[in-house]
């Protein structure tokens, strides 16, 4: 009996860590959706893969300490474990998350700006160079179009005209 009493209670400890865990990834998908700002459909599809998840996660949970057999302890356990994670982390770690992921950001953005310096330097030196040789090829290619189609037109007035001659004979 007291085997049995024993595996019971470490299913029940092992459905509070999976649900403090489910409540963690959570968590988690709060500070990217705090970060990027989805469309209410994107939110449903992230919550019902979450709850898929956090299912798959539960009846892990039983088959691997509980034979695969679902009690009452089960859900009793993962439900306190969430709610348990909620009441003593609250938005400690949501705000924390957020924090972090908005430095990291600006961190990155930073150091890739110093490290593209030197390419906006050449780009900047290039500029005008560039410009000036696009617009004296945009200059010819005008031309050329603005020929093309005058010699276009020529060749549509010989064409009319040997027309209107084969027709007067």
């Amino acid at each position: 009996m007291y085997s049995t009493v024993w595996s019971e209670m470490v299913f029940f400890f092992f459905s509070f860590a999976a649900g403090v865990c489910a409540a963690f990834l959570y968590d988690i998908l709060r500070v990217s959706r705090r970060i990027h700002r989805p469309t209410d459909a994107v939110v449903n599809i992230e919550d019902i893969l979450f709850m898929t998840l956090a299912g798959v996660l539960l009846f892990v949970a039983a088959y691997l300490r509980n034979s695969g057999e679902i009690r009452w302890q089960g859900f009793i356990g993962w439900g306190i474990g969430a709610v348990s994670y909620a009441l003593i982390v609250k938005n400690k770690l949501l705000n924390a998350g957020t924090f972090l992921v908005k430095w990291m950001v600006e961190i990155t953005r930073r150091v890739l700006k110093i490290l593209l310096f030197p390419i906006s330097l050449i780009m900047k030196a290039l500029k005008r160079p560039i410009h000036i040789v696009m617009w004296y090829t945009g200059q010819k290619i005008r031309r050329a179009k603005q020929v093309a189609k005058i010699s276009s037109d020529k060749a549509r007035l010989r064409m009319k005209k040997a027309r209107i001659m084969l027709r007067k004979k």
